[in-house]
């Protein structure tokens, strides 16, 4: 295909825009897990980690009814509520700086794409660095296994 039609510049810019989103979704299940519903998870997770490390006994105060998430976890894992609370809110934290990062690279790559008018230039749009994301990937996930094993 030469490319040479304005349809075909289209039809490859829609691949590009959409194999960018694609790029966009694998750095981010470097961060969370992609699954159907585990952002809901995630969010009631953050809600009982906010209610036990708001109570001035770390938690003590608070029913595990309220908590089931996370009573759960701080079982399995042979930890109190109040540590799991923080791990938690933690990983919601390294999350909300990798989910910026990807973000920008994204919203780079997109208006990369935006002002490319050749074949050439719109496919260059989807080569993106992803090194620093992966990067900072890796450090949280070293960080929050040496904390886990400690």
């Amino acid at each position: 295909m030469r490319f040479d039609r304005r349809a075909d510049l289209d039809q490859l810019r829609a691949q590009i825009a959409a194999d960018i989103e694609a790029q966009a979704a694998d750095a981010r299940g470097l961060f969370i897990t992609l699954v159907p519903g585990q952002d809901a998870i995630y969010r009631l997770k953050r809600q009982e980690a906010l209610l036990i490390v708001a109570d001035l006994q770390q938690g003590a105060n608070v029913p595990e009814g309220e908590t089931l998430h996370i009573t759960a976890e701080a079982a399995g894992d042979a930890v109190s509520r109040f540590e799991k609370a923080v791990e938690i809110l933690t990983r919601d934290q390294h999350w909300a700086s990798g989910s910026q990062m990807i973000e920008c690279v994204r919203r780079s790559a997109k208006s990369a794409l935006a002002a490319a008018t050749t074949a050439p230039e719109i496919r260059a749009a989807a080569i993106i660095d992803w090194r620093e994301v992966r990067a900072f990937a890796q450090a949280q996930t070293q960080e929050r296994t040496a904390y886990v094993s400690h």
